[in-house]
């Protein structure tokens, strides 16, 4: 088996950005999802990875890289004077299927997932419409809502009146709709203030109190599971992403699966592949809310696959089935945006 794995800021996709104005929480984890899933994969297939001569990963060898890795990697150099779609594309037409992590802003994930697609690659991530909406948070807001999923009232310019339930917080946030991840995202103490900087293609959003986690779904063409449940570390003023800590204790691991579970059934039709999914979990299961579907693989991936038994990655191609099973203690795996990753016996 031959698999391409493309992620977006490591892969070339700002290879025309100087790199010390790329945004360093975008290189980070990018470079630690990249180091995490390709050293998952190797251990049952090779990969065919395209890079940006300026990045350093994990390693450049196409040998592999520990006791357990008994696949070879072959790393592409990225041409920055040809269409980067074009060369992901023949780089991926000899390989059995295609996993992209790229970002929702201006497209780019459904940008990438589609030309790769046309070519007549089998990318695994989900279809056309669910990318749509979960890479669009008004839509995925307005989508929860009619489902009465729990999720915080929401506004963007083009709508109409603000609504009394949006107007009765004193809190706010107003961020891209099609942001990634914790990027642009800014927070208010007057709802005239946040309207008076919202932008055409933003969302305001009130801010709702609460532990702010993340729990991850993994879906094949045989079936779904999530996996555990794990804190995210935000920074306060800024909220940028600051690394997470889990797994969570039964009860938010069920709390987390059943909000999740709904949210997933409310979306359209198909999730595949890896989808993460922001919550925030209140002081009972009545003030659980979701706040946003990341049709992609998330940093928490880093976390995750120090947590449970087996090969997270081979789930995707059905060579590992069944129950997820978690073999670490409750909080006892710690890691940052950078993917170094430190246990109980560590922290």
């Amino acid at each position: 088996m031959q698999i391409f794995v493309g992620e977006f800021v490591c892969g070339g996709g700002l290879s025309d950005v100087e790199l010390d104005r790329i945004p360093q929480s975008l290189r980070r984890e990018g470079k630690a999802m990249l180091d995490a899933l390709v050293s998952d994969l190797s251990q049952f297939s090779d990969t065919v990875i395209p890079l940006d001569a300026r990045v350093k990963v994990h390693s450049e060898t196409t040998e592999p890289q520990s006791e357990n890795e008994c696949h070879q990697r072959t790393y592409l150099p990225i041409r920055r004077d040809q269409a980067l779609w074009g060369q992901w594309v023949e780089a991926a037409k000899s390989c059995d299927a295609a996993l992209v992590i790229a970002p929702e802003s201006d497209g780019v994930l459904a940008q990438a997932v589609g030309m790769l697609r046309a070519a007549g690659i089998d990318v695994i991530a989900g279809s056309g419409d669910f990318l749509r909406v979960a890479s669009d948070k008004l839509l995925t807001a307005k989508t929860l809502l009619r489902a009465g999923i729990a999720h915080p009232p929401s506004y963007c310019v083009s709508e109409g009146p603000i609504s009394d339930e949006l107007a009765a917080y004193t809190h706010f946030v107003v961020k891209p709709r099609d942001g990634c991840g914790t990027q642009e995202i800014r927070r208010f103490q007057s709802l005239d203030k946040a309207i008076a900087n919202l932008e055409e293609n933003e969302i305001l959003q009130a801010w709702i109190p609460g532990q702010p986690i993340s729990i991850s779904l993994i879906s094949s063409p045989t079936g779904s599971v999530f996996l555990p449940a794990v804190s995210q570390v935000l920074e306060k003023s800024t909220l940028e992403y600051g690394g997470g800590l889990g797994p969570l204790t039964e009860e938010a691991q069920r709390r987390a699966t059943a909000l999740a579970s709904r949210a997933i059934a409310a979306m359209p039709p198909t999730a595949r592949g890896f989808v993460g999914l922001d919550l925030l979990l209140g002081n009972s299961p009545s003030e659980d809310v979701v706040i946003e579907i990341n049709p992609r693989l998330t940093t928490s991936y880093v976390g995750l696959r120090h947590m449970i038994r087996g090969n997270l990655a081979a789930r995707l191609f059905d060579l590992e089935t069944g129950p997820v099973f978690c073999e670490t203690a409750v909080e006892s795996v710690k890691w940052n945006p950078e993917g170094v990753v430190a246990t109980s016996n560590d922290i």
